[in-house]
């Protein structure tokens, strides 16, 4: 796809009749952060849409911030929640020096893109060495799709509430396993990667106990998140029972 026409797409997307999804901070992306990003870092928001995901939280934690984004509209937004944010081109590159970020994060971005591997390799470029770069991407082999696909023969390609009904409609163009995603980053010369997996639950994908939740008329929706127990499995089975997952890697010293 052209790039004007990638631009087109995806201001579409960010428009009041698109997907427009308003992001949020989930608890497990904080304590990715938290962990990783430290106050003395300059941090750049590859596909930083709105900026509610990750540009207020960063903003206020690190030295200075940057988000950029294809969708003019997205870049407004976020710049009318204060950020610095700017809009790039759909092609790979990036407008900025070598070695420029001690980190960079990518949070729900590479499967829309045609070649996720040349975002990756302008990661690494304008990382300063010993950076840190942050990945989250849906799970295509979470337990659910795996479900979906060799049971029911459905196709979910995870792009919101229509893609099993529309899959043709849905944004989601690249899809990765726990496997796949760290070939990748390894591929593209990124050290001490590390995969895990977040965001999964049992109850909640069960569509009997889900479709009940739904039939109380007025009364609360339960919490889906998972308790202690699913969580310990899920570290030790990411590519199983993550329903999304996070990568952190770092450009080699």
């Amino acid at each position: 796809m052209p790039s004007m026409e990638t631009k087109s797409y995806y201001e579409t997307y960010w428009s009041p009749g698109g997907f427009r999804p308003t992001g949020q901070l989930l608890a497990p992306l904080q304590e990715l952060y938290e962990k990783a990003i430290d106050p003395g870092m300059d941090c750049l928001d590859f596909g930083c849409g709105d900026g509610r995901t990750s540009g207020l939280w960063l903003t206020e934690r690190a030295q200075s911030y940057v988000g950029v984004d294809v969708s003019a509209t997205a870049v407004a937004m976020a710049r009318d929640a204060g950020l610095d944010a700017r809009v790039i081109d759909a092609g790979a590159s990036l407008p900025f020096a070598d070695e420029s970020f001690d980190a960079v994060v990518c949070i729900e971005v590479l499967e829309h893109l045609f070649e996720p591997q040349a975002a990756c390799a302008e990661f690494l470029r304008v990382l300063r060495p010993g950076g840190t770069l942050i990945i989250t991407v849906p799970n295509v082999a979470y337990w659910r799709r795996r479900l979906d696909f060799f049971v029911l023969g459905r196709w979910n390609p995870l792009g919101d509430e229509l893609s099993v009904s529309q899959p043709w409609r849905d944004p989601h163009i690249r899809f990765f396993n726990r496997r796949s995603l760290t070939r990748m980053l390894e591929h593209h010369g990124f050290a001490g990667v590390e995969v895990g997996g977040h965001g999964g639950t049992l109850a909640g994908d069960i569509p009997v106990v889900r479709g009940l939740a739904r039939e109380r008329g007025g009364w609360a929706v339960p919490d889906w998140s998972p308790n202690p127990l699913y969580r310990r499995f899920e570290r030790a089975l990411p590519g199983l029972l993550g329903y999304r997952l996070h990568a952190v890697a770092r450009r080699p010293r």
